[in-house]
């Protein structure tokens, strides 16, 4: 990206999506993707975000009736994620603008309370309803459809993988409940439902899994397809799982999760 402006850049960021208050316009959104990226990236983008919004659009009914701008305007997670958009674009071609893309980002972050770190790769599409307080680190990894309400954290522990990710890898059609915490390089596979307030540190979650309500989940590998309701306090590798069929509640001891063992 030749002759960048910082400084010219944050000011056409801030109208184009409506941040510091306003409303982000097609018109304005259109005119600033074909100033920094010429017509074709600018129209490939401009569908990414649609994708996002209209994903979003599906899962939120206070925003069945609004238009793609509407929901760019006032649901400000959607806001961080088309910014997220815009910069992983610039990153991918101008790695060397990285700090300035992170100073940048500081608008984003102040107007939106989300936090997404410029580096973090995130799949299409991609929705955050309300938003407040969550954050998404530098080396997370997100597939296609996750969706993420307000207070999570996708962020790192003192642990790394094989390949020195810090940070989740997350696989297609994940649901993170409000306040849930995944901690560390851990690899959630796809269709895993975590519910509010749970917290998963060092794991490897396999496809299907369930969390209930607040339980933590630690250095573990939890089989496929299994809902846990509880933890013992004292045998951190042992957990309460329920059937989905009977309801009945059994307590099962998982395998050790050894994050350097895996990329």
């Amino acid at each position: 990206m030749e002759n960048f402006s910082k400084v010219a850049f944050e000011k056409d960021l801030v109208r184009a999506l409506g941040i510091e208050g306003g409303e982000a316009t097609e018109d304005y959104l259109l005119a600033f993707l074909r100033k920094y990226f010429g017509e074709e990236q600018a129209r490939k983008i401009r569908e990414t975000v649609s994708q996002d919004l209209n994903f979003f659009r599906t899962l939120d009914p206070a925003s069945a009736n609004y238009t793609e701008m509407q929901i760019l305007s006032v649901r400000r997670g959607m806001a961080a994620i088309t910014a997220h958009r815009i910069f992983d674009q610039i990153l991918s071609e101008n790695p060397q603008l990285l700090y300035d893309i992170e100073v940048i980002a500081k608008y984003v972050q102040k107007d939106t309370n989300v936090e997404i770190h410029p580096s973090a790769k995130i799949g299409v599409p991609f929705a955050i309803d309300h938003g407040h307080g969550t954050v998404i680190g530098a080396t997370a990894e997100l597939g296609k459809r996750a969706f993420i309400y307000h207070g999570v954290t996708l962020g790192a522990s003192k642990e790394r993988s094989k390949t020195q990710r810090r940070h989740p890898r997350v696989g297609d059609d994940a649901y993170f409940g409000n306040g849930s915490q995944v901690l560390g390089p851990v690899i959630m596979e796809n269709n895993v439902h975590l519910s509010c307030g749970v917290v998963v540190r060092d794991c490897y979650l396999r496809k299907g899994v369930r969390i209930a309500l607040g339980v933590r989940v630690a250095e573990v590998i939890v089989p496929e397809n299994i809902l846990i309701v509880g933890s013992d306090d004292i045998n951190l590798r042992r957990y309460a799982i329920k059937d989905k069929g009977s309801g009945k509640i059994d307590w099962h001891e998982f395998e050790t999760f050894v994050p350097g063992d895996y990329e």
